[in-house]
């Protein structure tokens, strides 16, 4: 007599936290490509920020707001940046989370987006929430992550949650408010 197959379960969706999540590219975000530092010597914590030479220096400024959303919301900070694929470079945004003190360095150690897929980006963070489901996330990156025929799939679930950052100046005021205003809201 043939054994019969049990069917195979489903494994139920995980539910989505209410904790509000932050996706954060760095490239762009809090290392500006415009190299605005001010002039004369960088004050004490933008050396401790830019303490692994080897990497893009991050922007005392841009940091600081970012800190602000972060103290504002009580947001987990999820690593989105391409520096999420080398184990030396996360090691660096921790040290210099750690560096920068409260509120960043109790997001150590940080979470991350696959280091294993690398595509587009919102397609990266869409498979996270797929995985990691939120009601409240906000997208802070200088890739454009709505437009565009390769966003178009998704695009209902980006549409306003990514603040797009001006790569030649970082964070900046304004994505602060928008950050806040996304995370505190009920989406």
């Amino acid at each position: 007599m043939a054994k019969k197959k049990k069917p195979k379960r489903q494994k139920p969706e995980p539910a989505a936290t209410d904790h509000p999540l932050i996706f954060l590219d760095i490239d762009g975000v809090l290392a500006p490509f415009g190299g605005r530092a001010p002039p004369g010597p960088p004050p004490q914590r933008a050396a401790k920020l830019d303490a692994d030479a080897a990497f893009a220096p991050f922007d005392e400024q841009c940091t600081n707001r970012l800190a602000a959303i972060v103290e504002a919301t009580g947001a987990t900070i999820v690593l989105s940046s391409s520096w999420r694929a080398r184990a030396d470079a996360v090691a660096v945004v921790e040290r210099r989370f750690r560096a920068f003190g409260p509120p960043l360095s109790e997001k150590v150690p940080l979470p991350t987006t696959d280091i294993n897929y690398h595509s587009v980006r919102q397609w990266e963070i869409a498979r996270y929430l797929d995985k990691n489901p939120a009601r409240r996330w906000v997208a802070l990156d200088d890739e454009e992550l709505v437009e565009g025929e390769e966003c178009a799939e998704r695009r209902p679930l980006f549409v306003d949650r990514v603040s797009t950052i001006d790569s030649t100046v970082g964070l900046q005021d304004a994505h602060v408010e928008e950050a806040i205003r996304v995370l505190m809201c009920e989406q």
